[in-house]
């Protein structure tokens, strides 16, 4: 099952040009997928889930005081408090800013909305919804840029003296930009002692719901996911099992030419 979800080929026969390179180019890649499977996935998973939360938990201590002079809660500012040369400084803006950027659009590209916006796979998404996330992607860049130098508390940059003055929000003055990103420390706080699951609970709105559980009846969707899931991968490693056990058996076919001997 993991060499169908994953790319192997299947059911390749090591008959024809090269058979013993073919054989070892299979077992290499066999070799490779246990070693991902076994040992490397969840090591590597729980790095990345570490790290996130590390960013994460940076990111929203920094807008926290991102307002006060003061006090300073955000940790990203202390690797910026010295030049450090170009390649590095461009090392260290490089892993925050790509994490903040692929939080902010990965809502927009989950966002579907019947009849009027959607991002569909194999080609199935229609033109507005393209052009209207290209762009939000491309109004959402100079944002994402200067609020992470807000965060990291740099002053006199190349972005600030090509963008200009953004710091003062029409109507709502010049530190609405540092005091609103404080609001997404609550929404943290809610989504973590699961809030909002508790306000559809008490409006007894059980239709809308966040996330998919057992029902009244007993049973749980999510659980019959899971089997179907584990049932489909348990047949198709069966499966590869039996061609690779075939494909062993099988003789390997050599034909030999006659060499013609001249009459003497």
């Amino acid at each position: 099952a993991a060499a169908d979800l994953l790319g192997a080929p299947r059911g390749v026969s090591s008959r024809g040009c090269f058979p013993r390179a073919r054989a070892g180019a299979n077992q290499f890649w066999r070799w490779l997928l246990l070693l991902w499977l076994r040992h490397l996935r969840v090591r590597v998973l729980n790095g990345l889930g570490h790290a996130c939360c590390l960013l994460s938990t940076a990111i929203v201590l920094g807008q926290l005081t991102m307002f006060l002079d003061r006090w300073n809660l955000s940790m990203l500012s202390l690797m910026f408090r010295r030049n450090l040369g170009p390649w590095l400084t461009q090392v260290l803006c490089v892993i925050p800013l790509s994490y903040m950027t692929y939080s902010a659009y990965f809502s927009i590209f989950r966002l579907k909305i019947s009849g009027w916006y959607g991002l569909y796979g194999n080609h199935n998404t229609d033109i507005g919804s393209l052009l209207w996330c290209a762009s939000i992607l491309a109004r959402l860049a100079a944002p994402l840029c200067y609020h992470f130098l807000l965060l990291i508390r740099v002053q006199g940059t190349s972005f600030q003296a090509f963008m200009g003055q953004m710091n003062v929000v029409p109507a709502l003055g010049e530190s609405f930009n540092q005091v609103f990103p404080c609001l997404v420390a609550l929404l943290c706080s809610c989504n973590i002692f699961n809030v909002y699951g508790r306000i559809m609970q008490c409006l007894t709105l059980g239709v809308i719901d966040f996330e998919l559980g057992a029902g009244a009846d007993g049973e749980d969707p999510l659980a019959d996911g899971k089997q179907l899931v584990e049932r489909e991968r348990r047949r198709l490693a069966e499966d590869f099992s039996m061609e690779m056990h075939e494909d062993r058996r099988s003789p390997l076919v050599f034909v030999t030419t006659p060499l013609a001997v001249p009459a003497g």
